[in-house]
Formats: C-alpha cells, sequence, structure tokens
C-alpha cells in the first residue's frame, strides 16, 4: 500500500498537527519542524515530505512553456528538478529512505524525474483589478449561479450535429463543469470577504501567502486602507483547482470544514488534458468523455456546493 492510499481528501496539510510546522518559517512555502518529523508516524512523515515537495514544484505544464520544435519544455524559472534528489538532500536521515523512495515512485508516476519551481508572488503581485470585481447581493447567489451554469452547460449535450463536433462539445462541456465549480468556490469566498470584516481578519492572519508577507513601517496606514482590495486581489490571482490553496481558505478563512475534494482530482486532470494538450493526455492518446460522466461530475458539483452553502449558513446563523 501506498502512502498517499492513507490519504482520503485533499486536506492533506490542514490535518497535519500544528506541531508540524515550524515557527522560524514565515517567509516561504511548508516546511515542517524536523523535530516533529522525526518522532511523528509514517502517514504524518509522508504528508508533510508530499506537501513540502508540492510547496516548491510543480507540473512544467502549469508554468513552464513548450518548445514545439524540439519537443521539450523550457525551464525558464530553473530546473528541471528531480525529485529522487531533491527529496533526499531534503529528508535523507530524518524520514526512513522507505518512505522517500515510495514518494519518488509517486510522482515518477505523475509527472517524471523533470519537475519546474513554484514561483511566489509578493503581495504586491496580488493586484486588485476592478475590471474583475464580482458583484454578489446574496450568500446564496454564488449557488444559484453554479446550478444555472452546470444546468446551461448540460444543455450543450442535447444538440445534434457532426460525430467530430459533438466529442468536441462534450469535451467542452467537461471543461465548463470545472470552470463552473471554480467560480461558485471564488465566489463564495469573494462574497464573504465583502461582507464580513471577520472573513478578511482570518485570510490575512492565517493565510500564508498574506500573513507572512514583509512591510514597511511607513506602509501600515495604506495598507490597511486598502486591505480588503488586497484580499480580493489574491482571490482574483488563485488558481481555484489547486486543493492546498482552496481548503486553508475555506477553513480559516471562512471557518467551515470543507466536504472531500478527493472526488474531483481525476476530473481535474482530465480538464488539463481537454484544455492545455487539445484534448489528449501526456502520452498523445484521446480523452474520452462520455455524457454520463459528465452527468456525474455536474451532481457531484453541487452536492459539494450545496454543502459549503449549509455549512456556512449554520456558522453564520442565517443571511448576511
Amino acid at each position: 500500500m501506498g502512502w498517499n492510499d492513507h490519504i482520503d481528501d485533499g486536506n492533506e496539510l490542514a490535518n497535519l498537527p500544528p506541531e508540524a510546522f515550524n515557527p522560524f518559517d514565515v517567509d516561504g512555502p511548508f516546511d515542517p519542524n524536523d523535530h516533529w518529523l522525526e518522532s511523528a508516524d509514517e502517514v504524518d512523515q509522508a504528508t508533510a515530505v508530499k506537501c513540502w515537495f508540492y510547496a516548491r514544484y510543480c507540473d512544467p505544464a502549469h508554468e513552464t512553456p513548450y518548445n514545439t520544435r524540439e519537443g521539450g519544455y523550457l525551464f525558464i524559472h530553473g530546473g528541471p528538478y528531480d525529485p529522487a534528489v531533491v527529496l533526499p538532500d531534503r529528508f535523507s536521515g530524518i524520514v526512513s529512505d522507505e518512505i522517500i523512495q515510495d514518494i519518488i515512485d509517486d510522482l515518477y508516476s505523475e509527472v517524471g524525474d523533470k519537475w519546474a519551481p513554484i514561483r511566489y508572488a509578493h503581495f504586491d503581485d496580488f493586484d486588485y483589478d476592478e475590471r474583475f470585481d464580482l458583484q454578489l447581493h446574496a450568500r446564496n447567489e454564488p449557488l444559484d449561479k453554479l446550478k444555472e451554469r452546470l444546468e446551461h452547460a448540460q444543455l450543450v449535450l442535447t444538440l445534434q450535429g457532426d460525430e467530430n463536433a459533438r466529442r468536441l462539445a462534450i469535451n467542452l462541456v467537461f471543461g465548463a463543469a470545472i470552470a463552473a465549480f471554480e467560480a461558485f468556490l471564488w465566489e463564495t469566498v469573494d462574497y464573504s470577504v465583502e461582507n464580513d470584516d471577520d472573513t478578511v481578519r482570518n485570510i490575512v492572519t492565517n493565510i500564508p501567502a498574506l500573513k507572512d508577507q514583509p512591510m514597511k513601517l511607513g506602509e501600515i496606514f495604506e495598507k490597511h486602507k486598502n486591505l480588503k482590495e488586497q484580499v480580493k486581489g489574491y482571490l482574483q490571482n488563485l488558481i481555484w483547482h489547486k486543493w492546498d490553496k482552496v481548503v486553508p481558505l475555506l477553513k480559516f478563512g471562512l471557518c467551515i470544514e470543507p466536504p472531500s475534494f478527493k472526488p474531483f482530482d481525476e476530473p481535474i486532470l482530465k480538464r488539463h488534458d481537454i484544455v492545455h494538450r487539445s484534448g489528449h493526455d501526456k502520452s498523445g492518446k484521446p480523452i474520452s468523455v462520455t455524457t454520463s460522466e459528465i452527468t456525474e461530475l455536474c451532481q457531484k458539483i453541487e452536492q459539494f456546493a450545496i454543502d459549503i452553502n449549509s455549512r456556512l449558513a449554520e456558522r453564520r446563523g442565517g443571511d448576511f
């Protein structure tokens, strides 16, 4: 059994105990406390090691330009990085070689031995753009919009025509369902930021990308005056299918325990192939999507959104 067989949702980092986090490392991505890590159980060790890796490296398809002529990625931001090199360099002697090798094998099966570095933005890079601002008037509006978007997307499946066009339409509807899901998450958090000062405070004091930003003393009043816009700028720039970023917003920003994101891991990968590989997987094989698969996905998305809305209502005690 691989280490990831023990993890049943997208809350890996949030499930680690407080002592897992290094209190002296506040200026960068997650870096576990070595003293805790040495004595942690194997599941927590594996979780922490893989979270450390995911906080620093990603599939080059996400952030790295591809050279069609040469048939490879251009690692303009550094790399490629091999898990078999970076993981032993960081964790050898702290975590067993067996756990490290299991994670290397998992990462190889996921992407291979060439990973790209993740670039972290400064707070000033989270520019708020009023052109992309959301106009939401009620707490239930994100859920209502989601249901409408999913319904309209599925109407495309009823269209008739050329078989190639229908296959393309099915792929597009699958992608539209994921896009609607991401929009729901963004709108839900944005509405709370706009209408609840506690949410703004929770996000700024708990989300590492915001709370750990350096600030000059002379900037305090200007930053405070524009704090809500800066948070909304962070939300505008967030990739809403990166669960390690979304879960803390829901858990520590909105103060609700989200349902499991695990059912959406495979659909996210499939949507990536549809959008970024023209409907083919990384081996060049065409992606297959069925109408029943889309129906099931839409049902899971809608149920997830209903659960989120209900948990918010329970916590808030009604609308706000």
